[in-house]
């Protein structure tokens, strides 16, 4: 068995994200707009892979995405308002997707609020997400 597609994972997750946070928080994939202002979120998602573990015999199993989610805000209480409203919406909903099951997200890592290195004017935070579907 192959890994299943993560298009439709990320897309739905996208949504989900986008429709809890509200459209005075832009939502990004894989890097912000150049003219990006804050705050904002950008989910940076990999290609999915079969999951190592919960197997079975005939080697099907779920497909794993991790993805991380990098909240950024002009000062420390934006960036933190905005990693706690992505949080909450991959926490506290489950995305549907048509012929797949989906489970519930994890948490798995997150990294301390900082200020920017590049743009000393931004701050932001980093969470690390994993989300497994099978088919249904």
């Amino acid at each position: 068995m192959t890994a299943l597609s993560a298009a439709p994972l990320i897309d739905a997750l996208l949504g989900m994200i986008r429709m809890s946070v509200g459209v005075t928080c832009p939502i990004y994939w894989g890097g912000a707009a150049v003219d990006a202002a804050p705050p904002y979120a950008v989910v940076y998602p990999d290609s999915g892979m079969l999951t190592p573990g919960r197997r079975t015999l005939a080697n099907n199993g779920p497909t794993e995405l991790r993805y991380q989610i990098t909240s950024v805000g002009a000062s420390p209480a934006q960036a933190q308002w905005v990693a706690d409203k992505t949080r909450a919406a991959v926490l506290a909903n489950v995305p549907a997707i048509v012929g797949r099951r989906v489970w519930p997200t994890v948490e798995e890592g997150s990294q301390p609020l900082r200020r920017d290195d590049v743009s000393t004017n931004l701050f932001f935070a980093t969470a690390q997400y994993l989300t497994r579907s099978d088919p249904a």
